[in-house]
């Protein structure tokens, strides 16, 4: 019936987000850790997607009559806040966060690392 349909159409709008979740870790893995134009593009690409989603969430769901499922509004602000949260760890992983105090206060040694790994060829004297 037409309540069923509603229902359905609702659903498979409330799930789109979550379908662009393993599109998004493709490219996390593609693009790697360095910090380049392409990167950033694409980083700020994983943010621009669910904000401009979760601010324009009512007119997605008053395109149907009757839209007021709870349960198909939270799905969809949840997966969009998964996507953010995805962006988030990327721009982590790229070293772009703040996460250490040396970040914020000019006189706080930065991190020292713990440990170095060196590849080439060896040299023999």
């Amino acid at each position: 019936s037409k309540q069923w349909y509603q229902r359905r159409v609702r659903g498979d709008i409330a799930l789109v987000p979550l379908k662009q979740v393993p599109m998004n870790l493709f490219l996390m893995w593609m693009i790697g850790n360095t910090i380049s134009i392409f990167p950033i593009i694409m980083t700020v690409m994983m943010f621009k997607s669910p904000i401009a989603s979760l601010f324009s969430y009512k007119t997605t769901f008053q395109k149907l009559e009757g839209g007021h499922s709870i349960l198909q509004k939270g799905v969809y602000v949840l997966s969009n806040f998964v996507l953010i949260g995805m962006a988030l760890y990327k721009c982590s992983a790229m070293g772009l966060l703040p996460t250490h105090p040396s970040d914020w206060i000019a006189f706080e040694l930065p991190r020292s690392r713990v440990e170095w790994a060196v590849g080439g060829p060896i040299l023999m004297s």
